[in-house]
């Protein structure tokens, strides 16, 4: 797909600036006649379109304008994260925008550049797998735009975030697994390099070394979730792999209910018995995940929660001097019949 044109593209490719190439485009007269002849050329080769909302929000004096930029907008756990922004946006009157990365660096950064276009107060970012400080939340902070980062952390960042402790919401998940009297615990973990991933697979490894269990790799299966329909899948066949070696498994936990349900749909389909022969604990306490049976005992993550805080410390960005606002959420265990429970 052809990148759409800016206003500086066409700047930067014929030497001047954005304000001149504006004023060439409205058909403004205190302008060269070479210079706008030029501009109004290169502008029709490369199709460029004028970005109508960003118009709209500048004419009508629309100043109270948040961009939010998430991963995948149909999963349950940012759609919460979503609906929590909203509520707050709503009661201090600010307009939300909405981008969907859909799980790749690129798309992340286009949405971002366009979101700074369009001249809005702060972002509320979530990233994705891939995305690159650098290139993505760098040029955010150099033009002084307060962002919030949520849910998975870049290495070394300072700035503004709210997430959830995924180590500890790990570690307990795992830690009641041994406490219900399984013994070969495995992992179907997230090949995400960021924090997510990483830490949940670290806090499954921190259980077992506190119950003295050794690690084994055989036990371990890292999965690519970036599509939610993927989840189910990548669940499914690493159940498959899992429990079709020699010694399998007694217990699995993973790292999104997701994936928790593919499992589920390898143990029905090989009458395997929840929680008797197999006990499953999940991450992000999903819609279905109460609805399913046995139901699934899982980690539940406060994505409303995180959603609201997120656009508070925004404002508080927004109106501070420079203060830093972060916050992580303490994880919670839910306990159902799937565990054993």
């Amino acid at each position: 797909m052809r990148k759409r044109t800016k206003l500086k593209d066409i700047a930067d490719a014929l030497g001047v600036s954005i304000t001149t190439v504006s004023r060439a485009l409205n058909n403004k007269i205190d302008i060269n006649q070479q210079t706008k002849r030029k501009i109004l050329e290169l502008a029709a080769d490369l199709d460029y379109r004028p970005n109508n909302l960003a118009i709209s929000l500048r004419k009508n004096k629309v100043n109270n304008v948040v961009g939010v930029v998430i991963p995948e907008i149909n999963h349950y756990f940012f759609a919460t994260v979503l609906k929590g922004i909203m509520a707050k946006a709503h009661q201090n009157n600010y307009l939300v925008i909405v981008g969907e990365s859909q799980h790749k660096n690129n798309k992340e950064k286009q949405v971002l550049e366009e979101f700074m276009e369009h001249g809005v107060n702060g972002i509320l970012l979530a990233p994705c797998q891939g995305s690159n400080f650098e290139d993505n939340v760098l040029p955010l902070i150099h033009r002084r735009i307060p962002t919030v980062v949520m849910d998975r952390m870049y290495e070394d960042y300072k700035g503004n975030y709210v997430l959830s402790d995924d180590f500890h919401g790990a570690f307990i998940a795992v830690n009641h697994l041994i406490e219900m009297g399984y013994k070969r615990i495995a992992h179907i973990g997230s090949t995400d390099s960021r924090s997510v991933g990483t830490q949940r697979r670290r806090g499954y490894l921190a259980s077992l070394k506190k119950a003295g269990i050794k690690e084994i790799q055989d036990l371990i299966e890292l999965v690519d979730l970036t599509d939610t329909e993927l989840g189910v899948k990548a669940g499914y066949l690493a159940a498959k792999k899992l429990l079709s070696r020699k010694n399998p498994p007694d217990a699995i936990f993973t790292v999104t209910d997701d994936v928790a349900l593919g499992v589920y749909q390898y143990a029905k389909e090989f009458n395997i018995s929840i929680p008797k022969d197999l006990g499953i604990v999940g991450f992000s306490n999903s819609m279905f995940s109460q609805h399913i049976s046995p139901g699934l005992s899982t980690v539940e993550q406060n994505g409303v929660a995180m959603g609201a805080l997120s656009f508070d410390f925004f404002f508080q960005a927004l109106h501070s001097n420079g203060s830093v606002f972060q916050k992580v959420f303490e994880s919670k265990l839910i306990i159902r019949e799937s565990s054993g429970a």
